[in-house]
């Protein structure tokens, strides 16, 4: 089963981070896992890729902007009783079990900053919800009118092409990105890397607004980003190669864009129309 989860947090500890918090977040959730599911833990510290991601923190009420400062990412500030709400993704059972069973009160500390959980929202509410990879590759018979696509990127996005961090949304390197993960998590129908590159390249730029940002992963490292809002037209697709990337799209906000994606990158919402949209 896929999964997208958003934890509701009441600040317990406040204060303020001096680095994008993604890694730290990253090193709470092993910390959790290695107290209430040991051997879930120890599994997912083998494998190189992980089966979840981690997002952004976000206000109530307050979503990030389409451009953010960049001292809003690399210097957070949360105040003791704010509530922000936090989304994770799961792509197995396993995670997807160990995230649901995390106790309303349990305390996450994340850097100096504490959190407790509230709530686990799963039902639709945030656009969460739970499906299986069936599901998504059925309901790609129901979109055949759908022409445009529009991704979403909330927090920082980049990818490794040719030994280099690129921090560009170029349709090939979205689709590779998302081929991968597909693969990676041993999903149903075999996606052919190459051929999604070829594809993907056919598709149209329409819209965007967006920008790059250089995020603070520690006190001497940096890595570039970008975020916004992006779409493409799929006219110049036949039918059978616009079925592989509304898949695929279907799939990118489970498994996030890029690298990164489990300390806090490359979180993906999508939008689809049809070509009068």
């Amino acid at each position: 089963m896929l999964g997208i989860l958003v934890l509701r947090l009441r600040v317990k500890v406040g204060g303020h981070y001096s680095i994008f918090p993604g890694k730290l977040l990253h090193g709470t959730f092993f910390h959790y896992l290695s107290t209430c599911a040991p051997t879930l833990g120890d599994d997912l510290h083998t494998r190189k890729i992980k089966p979840f991601t981690i997002g952004f923190f976000r206000r109530t009420g307050k979503p990030l902007p389409v451009i953010p400062r960049a001292q809003d990412l690399n210097e957070p500030h949360y105040a003791v009783g704010e509530v922000v709400l936090l989304r994770l993704t799961a792509l197995d059972d396993a995670a997807l079990e160990a995230f649901l069973r995390i106790p309303p009160e349990t305390e996450l500390v994340v850097g100096k900053l504490t959190f407790t959980v509230e709530e686990i929202l799963a039902d639709g509410r945030e656009d969460t919800g739970i499906t299986a990879a069936e599901e998504l590759m059925a309901a790609v018979f129901s979109m055949e009118e759908v022409m445009h696509l529009r991704f979403s990127f909330l927090s920082p996005t980049l990818f490794h092409a040719d030994g280099y961090d690129c921090a560009v949304p170029r349709p090939e390197l979205i689709f590779a990105s998302l081929a991968d993960k597909w693969t990676w998590q041993g999903l149903p129908v075999a996606m052919d890397k190459s051929y999604v590159r070829t594809i993907a390249a056919k598709l149209i730029p329409l819209e965007w607004r967006g920008a790059g940002i250089r995020i603070r992963q520690s006190e001497r490292k940096t890595v570039p980003g970008f975020m916004g809002n992006f779409s493409f037209s799929m006219e110049c697709l036949s039918e059978e190669e616009r079925e592989v990337i509304r898949l695929l799209a279907q799939f990118a906000p489970f498994c996030g864009t890029g690298r990164l994606t489990a300390q806090g990158m490359g979180e993906t919402h999508m939008f689809f129309t049809t070509g009068r949209g």
